[in-house]
């Protein structure tokens, strides 16, 4: 298992009770968006991801500062993926 599996496997546990809103690809496009390695992924980071996003309402997982740019870049990478942010 990959540290991206064991990220993503973390997310989906403490997040999603149900069917899963966001896959791994999601998660990794937000990840690389935000420029973290998977093995430095902690409470503080998931505290910076949108509710929103999380239960799949919204395309954009950032807020503040530098939110237009990470944002933009989490799009792309999802699009170069071939799935919907």
């Amino acid at each position: 298992m990959t540290a991206l599996d064991r990220v993503y496997h973390r997310f989906a546990r403490t997040h999603y009770v149900g069917r899963r809103l966001r896959r791994p690809e999601h998660v990794q496009a937000l990840l690389e968006a935000a420029a973290i390695p998977p093995g430095k992924i902690d409470a503080a980071f998931w505290q910076r991801v949108r509710s929103e996003w999380l239960w799949g309402v919204s395309p954009a997982p950032f807020e503040g500062a530098d939110a237009d740019r990470t944002n933009a870049t989490y799009r792309r990478l999802c699009r170069s993926r071939g799935i919907s942010p």
